[in-house]
């Protein structure tokens, strides 16, 4: 597959698999093999996989930005599962730099009723059409497509649009739906928590296995024998894990 660490910087493919883990309370609870290095694809088929293994529906999904898109969270949704999961521009949007980018169609006012957008020039950008885009694994994004008449002459053009037909804004409705809710979620203080234990959660399981002991590549090729290789390593780092609790049990 290609990989994210690529020194050449020219798209090799490489051998290689791209582990997905599932944690729970410190431990492995699941784990898939995946010729694919977007982690965002994986995440339906990852979760469908353990979920039928553990014969057990996950009320609460959480995972970090690289899993966050419209098809998983409508995924999750039907899974009946709550999405704690970040997308890419989650921090981005946040800050106070981005309020601040008067170009960016985000932070331009819309008008609802009218299914228009008011560019930074005071010019009105309305519908044009409504598209559907595709992705890899099959599912279909709809687009409504707006598009300025004004910006022949305008004064800000250079700032705002390079294209000749002037400047173009892509709005997904349900896209920002979901993002409005993920926002919603993760801003409380509860679910705050949960994000922090996420982090030390999931990392210390690759951690323990990559920087502690040491396995840095596999030393089995096809992905059943790989398979069979990762199981074997989550089962020591849960065995050494369930070790670890028991001492500090006896010590406290």
């Amino acid at each position: 597959m290609r990989m994210k660490e690529d020194a050449m910087k020219n798209g090799q493919l490489k051998p290689g698999y791209n582990v997905q883990v599932g944690n729970e309370n410190t431990f492995a609870i699941g784990y898939d093999i995946f010729a694919d290095a977007a982690d965002m694809r994986t995440l339906p088929v990852h979760i469908d996989n353990v979920q039928k293994r553990l014969e057990h529906t996950f009320e609460m999904v959480i995972a970090d930005a690289g899993y966050g898109s419209e098809e998983n969270y409508e995924y999750l949704e039907r899974n009946g599962s709550v999405a704690l999961v970040k997308y890419g521009s989650y921090h981005q949007q946040r800050k106070k730099s981005f309020k601040k980018k008067l170009f960016n169609s985000e932070n331009w006012d819309y008008d609802s009723e009218q299914k228009a957008y008011t560019c930074p020039a005071g010019n009105r950008v309305p519908y044009v059409k409504t598209v559907t885009k595709e992705t890899k694994n099959g599912y279909t994004h709809t687009i409504d497509i707006y598009q300025c008449h004004s910006c022949e002459g305008c004064p800000l053009r250079e700032k705002c649009t390079k294209a000749k037909e002037g400047r173009t804004v892509q709005r997904n409705e349900k896209w920002l739906a979901q993002k409005k809710q993920v926002n919603e979620l993760l801003d409380d203080d509860e679910n705050k928590k949960i994000m922090k234990r996420r982090s030390v959660e999931c990392e210390t399981v690759f951690g323990q296995i990559k920087g502690n002991q040491h396995f840095r590549r596999f030393y089995l090729r096809s992905t059943e024998k790989v398979t069979v290789e990762i199981a074997l390593l989550l089962l020591g780092y849960n065995i050494k894990n369930l070790m670890r609790k028991e001492q500090e049990k006896k010590a406290a």
